[in-house]
């Protein structure tokens, strides 16, 4: 158990670093595209092709790792995360933006859902809510703190120094896990690859499984739209770029701290604490569609991140439970799609409503519509 929880937490420690590359360039990338004239829908497409190449690398990515190991997929995809990262320092507008936000979603697809699947194969089944909890507060830490560091950094030292640090912070996790990561066993036959089995969608057949696919889905539509329009909407009402890294921080703070408790919490008293999630990260989207001030929209946005922190552990635990650990790399590699699905919904198709009805009001459609796609699929979910 003690060596199981030292791969745990250099893990931890990997996509931390990872995940605090990405969040310093999260408050900037939206008005680094702004500054080059684009429309809320271009923005939208830069962000949801970092989503979209995601969804259909991480399938044959989760599916590999089953076979050939976790460790290669995490060194890897850090260190050319990383590396891609660093190119933002030439692009000059759409094209040469959409390129690099291309290729680092690429490599960034080798990263989260091989990583879950670690967690999933090495935890104790009675635990697995907690430690998904702790898996995903190392997420929701590192894009909390980047934001803020990565506004500190624009201030000081000028607007593309996140975007070169965040490279290098990639590079670092890479080196991380190649010296401190204990690779997971591998399966004793190797499967057979064809793109029958890397892009296998047969995990939706189970209803559980796809019931947290489709919530999961839902909810990441709404936080899609939040990130990737958040710091227009803010600069549009004079909040500053600070200010929106601070926003961004305390909503991922928030979910970095609370998420292992209400794994515990979802173990032990099951899936009620999803629904109220749901209905809690919603409302919060629907407050921040009515905030004109600095205060106001902090606020909503910790509303929002709590119904997140409350519903995510027990989604992810009800998607993974019942797999065969032989096949839970592939498994996770599928529903970690359903993030990407969401984000790319979120940035694409609400940046284009957004542009017809503008940001506030898209802010309600899609609260309205995330719950109510939530809450059917939280009904068909096994007791």
């Amino acid at each position: 158990m003690k060596e199981e929880m030292k791969g745990i937490y250099v893990l931890w420690i990997t996509i931390f670093v990872t995940m605090l590359g990405i969040g310093l360039i999260s408050p900037l990338l939206a008005i680094f595209a702004k500054s080059y004239g684009l429309s809320n829908f271009q923005i939208g497409l830069i962000f949801g092709s970092f989503a979209l190449v995601r969804t259909i690398f991480q399938l044959p990515a989760g599916t590999l790792s089953d076979s050939y190991g976790k460790k290669v997929f995490l060194v890897g995809g850090t260190l050319l995360y990383g590396v891609t990262t660093l190119f933002y320092g030439f692009a000059s507008g759409f094209a040469s933006i959409l390129i690099v936000r291309t290729f680092t979603g690429v490599f960034s697809a080798f990263v989260n859902p091989v990583a879950g699947s670690y967690i999933a194969q090495t935890s104790p089944k009675s635990k697995l809510g907690e430690y998904m909890g702790l898996f995903n507060s190392a997420i929701s830490l590192g894009f909390g703190v980047g934001p803020l560091l990565g506004g500190l950094l624009a201030d000081m030292y000028g607007f593309m120094v996140p975007f070169y640090v965040g490279g290098l912070l990639g590079i670092i996790a890479s080196i991380i896990a190649y010296f401190k990561l204990e690779d997971t066993p591998k399966t004793q036959e190797k499967q057979k690859l064809s793109w029958k089995n890397l892009f296998s969608l047969e995990f939706l057949k189970m209803r559980n499984f796809s019931a947290a696919f489709i919530i999961n889905i839902a909810l990441t539509i709404s936080r899609g739209a939040i990130l990737a329009y958040l710091a227009i909407y803010a600069y549009d009402y004079g909040v500053s770029a600070f200010k929106i890294g601070v926003m961004l921080a305390a909503m991922n703070l928030v979910l970095a701290v609370t998420q292992k408790m209400f794994g515990r919490i979802f173990d032990e008293k099951g899936n009620r604490i999803i629904l109220h999630g749901i209905i809690i990260g919603n409302l919060g989207m629907f407050i921040l569609a009515m905030s004109t001030s600095f205060t106001t929209m902090f606020i909503s946005l910790i509303i929002s991140s709590i119904g997140a922190s409350m519903s995510t552990p027990g989604i992810n635990s009800i998607a993974i439970r019942d797999i065969p650990d032989k096949r839970q790399g592939e498994a996770m590699g599928l529903y970690t799609a359903s993030i990407n699905v969401g984000i790319f919904f979120g940035a694409v198709l609400l940046g284009y409503i957004s542009d017809i009805v503008g940001i506030s009001n898209m802010y309600k459609i899609g609260a309205v519509f995330s719950f109510l796609i939530s809450y059917i699929a939280y009904i068909a979910i096994k007791k």
